[in-house]
């Protein structure tokens, strides 16, 4: 099979990242780690797998910052991923082929793989204390340290292990508890959108909501996108306003539920002057140009995970508010002052998990997935780039420059 794989060696990482800055085309080259081969088609690591064949695969934020170096030579997050690997976590797919201990009814049917590889996948037994309580995103075992029948190297998902393959692959394999049908009356376009927007869900219901009166969305990419559509689906009616540096994301934004939408200037007294007339805060500062807020948001989600974003995030929430890091955030030096000056509550959010919702608990994918089926969310202009493998290059430019290509979700179509 045809795949994009990703293997970085130290030399060829240090090199792109002293040549990047003369030609950016080596960010998307062999010299970072990237190059379309030929494959074998991943076998099935245990009886109760099944094997897939891929219609769409996204291209998501944090494949993004692998592409531009963005985690760190010695980021914390290499010991939960193994090398070379397909990547590719988002996918709409068909079933192809099952493990004797799979009913096969589920051949030939158009599924979801939730692509989590926690203990229940692995065949982990005792399963860890996260996952006995449905919290799977926050797993103990993505290391592979404590072995399990499928036998699988260190990785938290499909699309970040070298031998599950992953949706930037023409096949890949899953367990079969990571399955969910897709219903004939959903697109693969409007499915696609499930992994990025449970992501979102997963981080609103980690908030309080009940006496937030105005929220903003810092960053309006699939996760920032995801988090103004979920908070709509959930019934929260208090004012939304949502940020970035492009005004091309408006219109989506507002589709989605966002009250408004604006762009801040590059300097930051200018950005910090405009959040306080719009919360009715008061500017402070300090030393070298050091800003805070006296007010601010009740709610702020960081749906980017810069050292920037979420210092501003900080910076921008009233006392006692809440700051939601949905976006993946990497090694960097913060100034943590607002945090306990403002007694803030900041919570971090990865992946999904079995959540309470109505009473019960849900997995955050059927959630999303139920909402994109019943029509819940006007999913319209999200999927705005679609390329061949062929042309991963010019989908991996898509979707890091984004302000170039107006792009929004990037995908890979097999179909």
């Amino acid at each position: 099979m045809k795949a994009v794989t990703y293997n970085i060696k130290p030399l060829g990482w240090v090199t792109c990242k002293w040549l990047r800055h003369l030609w950016r085309g080596c960010l998307v080259s062999g010299l970072n780690g990237f190059s379309l081969r030929q494959m074998d088609i991943p076998e099935l690591p245990g009886d109760d797998w099944v094997r897939l064949r891929t219609l769409l695969g996204g291209v998501c934020g944090s494949d993004a910052m692998l592409v531009d170096q963005k985690q760190a030579a010695d980021s914390l997050l290499q010991a939960y991923t193994s090398m070379p690997m397909i990547l590719g976590h988002e996918n709409v797919a068909v079933v192809e082929e099952v493990g004797p201990a799979v009913d096969d009814s589920w051949v030939g049917r158009r599924v979801l793989v939730e692509p989590t590889l926690c203990c229940v996948p692995r065949g982990t037994e005792p399963i860890c204390p996260r996952c006995e309580a449905g919290e799977f995103g926050a797993c103990e075992n993505f290391s592979g340290a404590m072995g399990g029948s499928a036998n699988l190297p260190a990785g938290v998902s499909i699309g970040y292990n070298s031998r599950t393959g992953g949706s930037w692959g023409e096949h890949f394999v899953a367990h079969h508890s990571q399955l969910l049908a897709v219903d004939d009356s959903v697109s693969d376009e409007h499915a696609l959108l499930t992994d990025p927007f449970a992501c979102s869900l997963h981080g609103v219901l980690r908030a309080d909501l009940t006496t937030v009166k105005n929220v903003l969305i810092y960053g309006t990419g699939v996760l920032g996108m995801g988090t103004i559509a979920t908070l709509r689906a959930l019934g929260y009616t208090g004012r939304i306003e949502a940020m970035d540096r492009y005004s091309y994301q408006a219109d989506v934004a507002a589709n989605l539920g966002a009250d408004d939408y604006y762009t801040l200037p590059g300097g930051d007294k200018w950005r910090f002057e405009q959040v306080a007339r719009r919360t009715g805060a008061t500017l402070q500062h300090s030393r070298f140009g050091n800003y805070i807020l006296s007010g601010g948001y009740d709610l702020v989600f960081d749906c980017v995970g810069s050292r920037q974003s979420v210092m501003e995030c900080m910076k921008w929430t009233r006392a006692r508010g809440q700051v939601i890091l949905i976006g993946t955030l990497q090694k960097g030096l913060l100034d943590l002052t607002p945090i306990w000056f403002r007694e803030l509550k900041v919570v971090g959010c990865y992946g999904r998990q079995m959540e309470h919702y109505q009473g019960g608990r849900k997995n955050t994918y059927k959630i999303v997935l139920d909402w994109i089926t019943e029509g819940r969310m006007n999913l319209d202009g999200m999927l705005t780039h679609i390329f061949r493998l062929g042309d991963y290059k010019k989908a991996l430019r898509a979707a890091l420059y984004k302000a170039d290509h107006e792009s929004i979700k990037v995908a890979f179509d097999f179909r």
